[in-house]
């Protein structure tokens, strides 16, 4: 994990070594165990999304420090 402050934006990233992309799912069963992370990460912060790398990939988001 990653975590960088640039200007006033947090930056967290977390590489792995799988190229599958996530994906959010339309509809996650509130008893699944899994399934809710992106529905949650687009929910709270303010921007997020993949970088592909040669092996595997990198998942970021950013939150902005209040004004």
């Amino acid at each position: 994990m990653v975590v960088v402050l640039l200007n006033r934006t947090l930056r967290v990233s977390v590489t792995d070594d799988s190229p599958e992309l996530p994906e959010q799912r339309t509809s996650a069963d509130p008893y699944e165990l899994s399934g809710r992370g992106l529905h949650l990460v687009r929910s709270l912060t303010h921007r997020f999304g993949t970088d592909p790398r040669k092996c595997g990939k990198s998942v970021w988001f950013e939150l902005d420090a209040a004004a």
